[in-house]
């Protein structure tokens, strides 16, 4: 038991480490952007291994660990939900991803995600944009009838004449034991829009 303990507390040392360095190299200035992805058709393993894959495609500068929590819908889909947030550059192009991942877009498909600007407070629904062919931008609208267009990857938002609807959150199922996940992404103040602010 003494062994047990003696590991136990070992490895909880090494965990509380490894964090605390994932935390010291993140950007002085980074604040998350809050928000959650509702992705309507794709099983949690599916959506999981999309993140997974999302999480390896870039190199961070600023590295920092982020929990991701998947709660499975009755109607089929997954809650994407951040307990800690994400980088705005982030939470905008998961979004996209989760959209239609390539290689995997009979199998997840139909996301949309609500972000809270780190700088100005205001909420935002955003959704592919499905007649741009190139799949790399996204409209979004907040409640108080601004719209937007998000230029993917680079996270440029931008107000457009076009009408874009807020789409209301809806009620989602949220389930006691969720798949839990942590993705490292970079914290990076130098680019990426990460106040998510809006070029008029």
């Amino acid at each position: 038991m003494k062994l047990l303990a003696t590991l136990t507390s070992a490895f909880l040392s090494l965990a509380a480490a490894i964090t605390g360095a994932s935390e010291a190299h993140r950007a002085p200035s980074f604040a998350s952007a809050q928000g959650w992805i509702l992705v309507r058709h794709g099983s949690p393993e599916a959506v999981q291994a999309a993140i997974v894959e999302y999480d390896g495609l870039a190199r961070e500068v600023r590295p920092g660990t982020f929990r991701v929590e998947l709660h499975p819908q009755r109607d089929g889909g997954v809650a994407v939900l951040l307990p800690d947030g994400l980088p705005a550059y982030d939470m905008a192009n998961l979004a996209g991803w989760l959209d239609a991942p390539p290689g995997q877009e009979d199998e997840i498909h139909d996301a949309t995600a609500w972000i809270v600007s780190p700088s100005s407070g205001v909420k935002f629904s955003l959704v592919p944009e499905a007649a741009n062919e190139r799949g790399d931008t996204m409209l979004g609208a907040s409640r108080e009838g601004v719209s937007i267009r998000v230029a993917r990857p680079e996270g440029r938002v931008s107000v457009i004449a076009q009408p874009v609807a807020y789409e209301a959150e809806p009620d989602i199922d949220v389930t006691p034991d969720p798949v839990r996940m942590d993705v490292t992404l970079d914290t990076n103040t130098g680019f990426g829009n990460p106040g998510f602010i809006i070029d008029r």
